[in-house]
């Protein structure tokens, strides 16, 4: 095998690693402070240490992971002030980033009409997930709108600063569909969101997007108290 060949396979065992141990730790199959060790890992997956290690070093730049020399690594436990200190940066940049994609809409621009018929698509598939009660589904297709509003903003910088903001907030947000049930509600904010952009509405834009991300400013204060064995 070249050596190209066993970096692509590398890479792809880095990523199969990561993204299953992300999907455990988002969903909270792995709970805040459990240890997890590479041999662990390597020998469910049937690999060496090498990509897992790489693996367990994404989810540590994510704040997921706690990397702790001759012990392994620690699930992060969750904060609650820097979920908040993260809510607001991430509503900080995002609502400065949508108004500006409101401002520059163009319905003539192939960028914008591939962009608006992906988010629509995404808004369909987060109906089907919401029927079949796909809180992992729904999260990552949220993801996906905002992404790709965030990326005609062409700021790059801003796209991977909310993006690491959002993995500490992604753990609350999995408890919040599953216990605050409103993806129902949220669906109809992206279609409201999409159609103000379309106009090029920037208060409106704004305003709506601003009450989307505030939605569960109070139900987050009560899974504080509710989920406090998980928040450090």
């Amino acid at each position: 095998m070249r050596a190209g060949d066993l970096l692509a396979e590398r890479q792809t065992l880095d990523g199969v690693i990561y993204e299953e141990l992300r999907r455990r730790i988002v969903s909270l199959a792995l709970r805040p402070g459990a240890m997890i060790s590479e041999n662990a890992v390597a020998a469910e997956f049937d690999v060496s240490r090498t990509p897992v290690r790489q693996a367990f070093f994404r989810l540590a730049q994510e704040d997921l992971l706690r990397i702790l020399p001759q012990r392994g690594a620690q699930v992060s436990m969750l904060s609650a002030a820097k979920v908040r200190e993260a809510q607001f940066v991430r509503e900080t940049l995002e609502i400065g980033a949508f108004a500006e994609v409101a401002r520059r809409w163009d319905e003539v621009n192939p960028d914008h009409r591939r962009a608006a018929g992906a988010v629509e698509r995404c808004i369909a598939a987060q109906t089907e997930a919401v029927r079949q009660d796909d809180h992992l589904g729904f999260m990552r297709l949220d993801e996906d709108f905002h992404n790709t509003v965030i990326r005609l903003s062409g700021n790059s910088t801003l796209l991977g600063i909310v993006n690491h903001m959002r993995a500490h907030l992604n753990r609350l947000r999995f408890l919040e569909l599953r216990e605050a049930r409103h993806e129902a509600e949220a669906v109809e904010h992206h279609r409201a969101i999409l159609a103000a952009i379309r106009r090029n509405d920037v208060p409106q834009t704004e305003a709506l997007l601003r009450t989307h991300l505030r939605m569960l400013e109070d139900f987050r204060e009560t899974l504080f108290t509710r989920h406090s064995d998980i928040f450090s």
